[in-house]
């Protein structure tokens, strides 16, 4: 008797724990419990709720609805966003609720998404007045200066025996001018643009048979890019890049069969065209891309990825990846990872750390619509800038560089047929065949800083 009474209780203790698994997770539980937290402006536990909603398959308008709000609250604006466009798309008669809209906006600002913005509310002078962020715009303009971190060994440019001449150029300093920012243009498009103006001092180390030289030299680079976005809605959109290279200078070495050592003008004029597509989900953005380039007569054909993860839901702390299949001269796909963190550390101070890696001569970074067009082979930079806000329409921003570099030491040997010609910045002439080719480590510290205007 006692053991079918234990089984009576065992029985009924299933039951009663079964009954409480379902009433919790069912759909009558979850609308009462998110509503009484919604109401109580429990957000957190209204988040709760709707994350038991997900695992059991639950899914109405005044959930979304109530979801959209509480991730507002909590500062996960983009998580917000998600369930802000699915209200919509469950009932359409939100967008006549002011109150919600009235968030709407505001998590759209928040997040930057101008274009949003300005795309789905077409009288917000109240509105724009309550928020008081959203800006049409910014310039910002800059400056960089940079230093031979370490200067190469003059044993490392003498010329090898047996040798008929040998010739490196390799960047000296830097000195970068930059103007750039972007502007809202509508609804469906916004315009990136950036031009810069750089002064390279160069050093042409030159050795043939009778005598060895070392004379600097000047580059001047100027950069155009223009970046052109059209938002078809607020999670997809396509960018559009277009830029124009050119040098000019008087670079230093051996130009023809004579061995002579001599400056020769030099003018070189490129173009840039790619394209990304991007998609936006919760808090992460998702894109493809390609480019092409003929930076420094190389055909540069580049495709990859990225994306840009936002992990608490908004500006204060991001993460942007993107990785890329390079193909320059050598003609083979080398990879090009490109890595950069950022957060707010304090009251109005935001600092930014970034990675490059890889063979970046030619190569363009849509995510930060920049290209890398200065002529000497990187195979790493790595930065990091302080970001300080001094008002609602003006940031001032610090930061510095090292640049990880290698340069080619040209040399003929003495066993040539054909007479060999020194090899240009960029241009077709260049050693025979038989050239070696000997590469030298060396590096960069820049430093940089600047002012952001938004307008």
């Amino acid at each position: 008797m006692n053991n079918i009474l234990k089984i009576i209780i065992f029985g009924a203790l299933i039951l009663l724990f079964a009954g409480a698994g379902v009433s919790q997770n069912s759909f009558k539980e979850i609308n009462a419990k998110s509503l009484e937290h919604y109401n109580n402006a429990q957000w957190d536990s209204v988040i709760y709720y709707g994350k038991i909603a997900k695992k059991n398959k639950i899914d109405y308008y005044y959930l979304s609805y109530r979801l959209a709000i509480a991730n507002f609250y909590v500062g996960d604006y983009y998580t917000a966003l998600y369930y802000f466009d699915k209200t919509f798309d469950q009932n359409i008669t939100a967008k006549s609720d002011l109150v919600f809209i009235d968030f709407y906006y505001r998590a759209l600002l928040y997040t930057k998404q101008y274009c949003s913005a300005d795309r789905l509310f077409t009288n917000t002078d109240s509105l724009d007045a309550t928020v008081g962020i959203k800006h049409r715009g910014n310039l910002y303009l800059s400056y960089i200066h940079g230093n031979n971190f370490k200067p190469i060994d003059v044993a490392n440019l003498r010329m090898d025996e047996n040798k008929v001449y040998a010739q490196t150029n390799y960047q000296q300093t830097i000195n970068t001018v930059e103007l750039g920012g972007y502007y809202v243009a509508s609804g469906k498009l916004d315009i990136a643009y950036r031009y810069a103006f750089s002064q390279i001092g160069m050093i042409g180390a030159v050795e043939n048979l009778t005598e060895f030289n070392i004379r600097n030299y000047t580059m001047n680079q100027n950069v155009i890019t223009i970046k052109p976005t059209i938002h078809f809605n607020n999670r997809n959109s396509l960018d559009l890049a277009f830029g124009y290279h050119s040098v000019k200078g008087n670079p230093y070495g051996i130009w023809d069969s004579t061995l002579v050592m001599d400056f020769k003008d030099y003018n070189s004029n490129s173009v840039m065209f790619a394209t990304s597509y991007n998609y936006l989900f919760k808090k992460m953005k998702f894109g493809v891309n390609a480019a092409y380039s003929n930076f420094f007569d190389n055909k540069n054909i580049q495709f990859g990825g990225s994306m840009q993860w936002f992990p608490k839901g908004n500006l204060n702390l991001y993460s942007i990846t993107e990785i890329s299949a390079f193909r320059g001269k050598e003609g083979v796909f080398t990879p090009v990872i490109y890595q950069k963190v950022g957060g707010k550390i304090y009251n109005k101070t935001w600092i930014e750390a970034y990675a490059i890696y890889g063979n970046v001569q030619g190569f363009t970074m849509l995510s930060s619509n920049y290209s890398f067009e200065i002529a000497y082979k990187t195979k790493a930079i790595m930065g990091a800038k302080l970001i300080y806000v001094i008002s609602d329409k003006l940031n001032f921003y610090f930061g510095s560089q090292m640049v990880l570099s290698t340069v080619d030491k040209i040399q003929e040997g003495l066993e040539t047929t054909t007479t060999p010609t020194a090899k240009g910045q960029g241009n077709n002439s260049g050693p025979s065949n038989n050239a070696q080719y000997h590469e030298i480590r060396h590096s960069h510290f820049n430093i940089m800083g600047g002012l952001q205007w938004k307008f």
